[in-house]
């Protein structure tokens, strides 16, 4: 019984302590909404394909420009969405289980 007490404990004080960090990690995911919303309208516009074109053409220099590359953004986007379903699996997962 005792045993059973002490392994069930430690399965709490785990539990407890990675949703602290899961909630830590979510605020901050949620606080680059605005900034993710503004770069997603910026990539792909007709202000990031000129500043494309002056940054190919040696118009801008010493800046770094990775927001400019299709495939930094589009991976962003990617892993950030991989995220959200993996949220979404995770949480009918549990419902599933709760049933």
């Amino acid at each position: 019984m005792k045993d059973r007490i002490i392994i069930n404990e430690k399965k709490l004080d785990k539990i407890i302590k990675t949703i602290d960090k899961v909630n830590k990690s979510l605020d901050k995911f949620e606080s680059i909404n605005k900034e993710l919303n503004e770069l997603n309208k910026y990539y792909g516009s007709k202000e990031w394909f000129n500043d494309l074109k002056a940054f190919d053409e040696g118009k801008i220099e010493n800046v770094k420009a990775h927001v400019l590359s299709e495939d930094g953004v589009w991976n962003m986007l990617e892993n950030y969405n991989e995220i959200i379903d993996r949220m979404n699996y995770i949480v009918s997962k549990h419902e599933e289980e709760s049933a």
